[in-house]
This record gives C-alpha cells, structure tokens and sequence, in this order.
C-alpha cells in the first residue's frame, strides 16, 4: 500500500478534506500528527479504538473518494468502512485502529478501492447467524454482500479486515456519461 511518509505533504484537496476527519480540534486527538496522511492514491488514517470513530472513518472514505473523483462508491464505501471500524472498536483491544485506503485500476480493469481496517486484538471476527428480532451481529453479512471481495488476515500483530469495491459497466458508462455531460444552464 503506498502512503506518505512523515515529512511528505498531502495533496491539497485530499488534505483539507481528511482536516475534517474529526468535529474534535486536532490538538485534542491521540496520535494528532498521524490522523490521516494520502499520497493521491492511498488514505491512511489513525482513530481511536471508540464507536465515534466509524462516523470518522466514514467522513475520511467520503473526502477521499470526492478527491479522488470516486463519489459513485461513497455510499457503499462508507457504510462498510464504518461496519469495519466499529468491529475493530468494539470488539478489539483498546489500541488504535488504522484506516487505508487505495485506489486502483489496472489496464482494462475498471477503477475500484480497496479498504483495510488494522487492529492489534488478535481475536478473528466471524459471522453469525442473527435471530430475525436481533439488533446485532449483521455487519460482516452486510460488507460481504456489498463488496466484490471482502476478508480477514491474521498478521502477528493483530488483524487486517479488509473489502474491495469496484464500478460494475453500468455504473462506470454511467458515471463516465455524467463527467461529460454539460452542466444545467451552461
């Protein structure tokens, strides 16, 4: 995964977006220097093992994918970072949680992201099988119904839990239409 270094800046739309990452001043977060950096290509981030933090990860994908001129992933994107993220907080140690994101494509493969979610619990999530009145236990059903692929990788440090996203040919010709669409009244 590529991603700044400690001295490198971000590009400006991406930066001035992931300033946004917290309604909290930056002062005031753990780790403030390591909340977010991006190359243009990838997005890593440092939040804090609480709930809060899925509405952090959420709003961090958004920015991203706006810069990145990927907003027709947003709502997928969103919903299963925060799925991921809140896992992470709530069933994982304590420790912070790293957020990355990366774009790609390859030749003839149409533009996708790939999202991985860090933490240091070395307990493997795993899917359940909820009862219909159940309020919990849906979020790894929901981000492998969503996502082209999706998984978990043990590592001797904790975990990874990651998914991918990628347009399918209609929503690529969709979104390739809009872009060259003049705008109404132009």
């Amino acid at each position: 995964m590529t991603t700044t270094g400690p001295g490198q800046a971000a590009e400006p739309a991406v930066q001035k977006a992931m300033g946004a990452i917290s309604d909290l001043p930056t002062a005031q977060m753990p780790g403030a220097d390591q909340v977010a950096r991006t190359d243009g290509d990838g997005l890593r981030a440092e939040l804090p093992a609480e709930l809060a933090s899925a509405r952090q990860a959420r709003s961090a994908v958004r920015q991203a994918l706006a810069a990145w001129r990927m907003d027709h992933l947003c709502g997928d994107a969103e919903l299963l970072a925060s799925e991921l993220v809140a896992n992470a907080a709530e069933h994982g140690d304590g420790t912070p949680i790293t957020l990355a994101l990366r774009r790609h494509a390859g030749p003839g493969e149409l533009p996708g992201i790939t999202c991985e979610v860090t933490d240091t619990s070395p307990a493997m999530p795993r899917r359940t099988d909820p009862g219909a009145d159940a309020e919990r236990g849906r979020g790894l059903a929901i981000v492998a119904a969503l996502a082209q692929s999706s998984g978990v990788r043990p590592s001797q440090a904790g975990k990874t839990s990651w998914f991918t996203l990628a347009l399918t040919d209609r929503a690529h010709r969709a979104a390739a239409q809009i872009e060259h669409e003049p705008e109404a009244g132009a």
